[in-house]
């Protein structure tokens, strides 16, 4: 029988912002205060790390970062530098793995429902398990942090971005790996469709029957 859980869907919210939330929902989550959570977004343009990434693979400085209207933040989650921005669905899992959880079916489930949610011919997870590729090309990545048992970060999936952006960095430290896109490999980049798709497969895999909330109504519970 799946177990209940919320789906949030937002339009364009700030990296910063959105991290901020995370946490408090993650301490809800620890504290039981509310179930499982699937979060839908876009960001304005930045590139983040994680905890072992270097900001020597952004190969831009600080100053012409700004002048492109981007921004870099060095962030919690695990893997390295990545991109995020219009045009790529991010997926935010805040969820329980206790007791007894297992941190890798976790993320197969996370790079699973990106390849459902994607629906291209030959749409695969990369030998690391941590990132989705279509003939060498990187579609989607995962990035997660697991605190207590609890996770939060995500996947991000490229449904139709500027894939110029993935030029200026050396992604998940590992130079030479080309971007691409679901629009790219000629399927259906559609946001609706991606996250409708994504938000099934996740709660799906995740055992989960997802009901949808607001920010704004769930904040109060994680304060």
């Amino acid at each position: 029988m799946a177990r209940p859980g919320l789906l949030l869907r937002s339009e364009g919210v700030g990296y910063r912002e959105a991290w901020d939330a995370q946490r408090a929902l993650a301490r809800a989550r620890s504290a039981g205060a509310i179930p499982d959570v699937v979060w839908l977004l876009e960001h304005p343009p930045v590139f983040t790390t994680g905890r072992h990434g270097r900001r020597e693979d952004l190969h831009i400085s600080d100053e012409a970062l700004a002048g492109a209207g981007a921004e870099f933040v060095a962030s919690d989650r695990g893997g390295q530098m990545t991109w995020h921005g219009p045009g790529q669905c991010v997926g935010y899992a805040i969820c329980d793995l206790r007791p007894g959880g297992r941190v890798r079916g976790f993320v197969e489930a996370l790079v699973g429902a990106m390849a459902d949610a994607a629906a291209l011919p030959g749409a695969r997870p990369g030998d690391d398990a941590m990132g989705l590729y279509v003939g060498g090309r990187k579609l989607g990545s995962v990035g997660v942090r697991v605190s207590g048992g609890v996770t939060a970060h995500g996947l991000a999936l490229n449904r139709e971005p500027d894939l110029d952006w993935f030029r200026l960095m050396t992604a998940c430290g590992a130079p030479g790996v080309e971007a691409t896109s679901i629009a790219a490999e000629g399927g259906d980049p559609r946001r609706d469709r991606v996250e409708a798709d994504l938000a099934a497969s996740l709660a799906e895999r995740r055992g989960l029957r997802l009901e949808p909330t607001t920010l704004e109504d769930l904040l109060p519970l994680a304060a």
